[in-house]
């Protein structure tokens, strides 16, 4: 999934960290994690954790071939001015070592009422439940800042993304250009990741990535 970044803000405030927005909780396997937004101390970590994703991960994110993040990027990524740009990180903390395992940002559309969201998992944490709790947490901000939908656009190819969408209430509005696929979502309605990890009947599933609407 990709997002359009704006331009890193020459200053930002700490003073402004949404706190609210925290959560930890421990994944199945009993692995504690935490829901974070994004500090810009982060940067090395969000730089390892682009660099430790395959190939192909990186091009279901990007649209397209990423070796990696320049350092402008990484900073744009991790400086962010909240009214504009909401970026939430999860981490697995292990003796003493953080380590990043997910990125989820969205960035404020020129409507001013959405949010054009992206979100990634290292493939080594993959299918713990972490992807659906930070859409949560997403859709959780976006209500807070009075958005009213967050919508993204997903590689064809990337079945595991659509799929993630489908049970996490999203609809599959449009095709927008080949190969992409468009989904969204009202934040009005509160989502539970618990809810949606139980998923729904693979039928429903298969209907939802033919036809193109939701049947959550």
């Amino acid at each position: 999934m990709q997002t359009s970044l704006p331009q890193t803000p020459t200053r930002f405030a700490i003073c402004r960290y949404p706190t609210t927005l925290i959560d930890i909780w421990r994944s199945p396997r009993g692995e504690p994690f935490v829901l974070r937004p994004i500090l810009p101390q982060d940067k090395p970590l969000l730089q390892d954790f682009y660099a430790s994703m395959s190939p192909r991960s990186r091009r279901l994110r990007f649209h397209g071939a990423v070796n990696g993040l320049s350092q402008s990027a990484l900073t744009t990524m991790s400086e962010v001015d909240p009214d504009k740009h909401l970026a939430l990180v999860v981490t697995f903390v292990s003796e003493g070592t953080e380590t990043l395992v997910a990125d989820a940002r969205y960035v404020v559309d020129e409507t001013g009422s959405g949010g054009e969201f992206a979100i990634a998992v290292s493939d080594v944490w993959q299918r713990r439940g972490i992807a659906l709790r930070a859409i949560a947490g997403l859709c959780k901000a976006a209500k807070l800042q009075g958005l009213d939908w967050l919508w993204g656009d997903v590689l064809e190819d990337n079945v595991a993304m659509l799929a993630l969408m489908h049970r996490a209430g999203f609809y599959r509005s449009a095709m927008t250009e080949a190969g992409i696929v468009r989904v969204e979502r009202s934040v009005a309605q509160a989502f539970s990741p618990e809810r949606a990890r139980r998923g729904g009947p693979l039928v429903m599933l298969g209907q939802w990535l033919l036809a193109g609407r939701s049947y959550a």
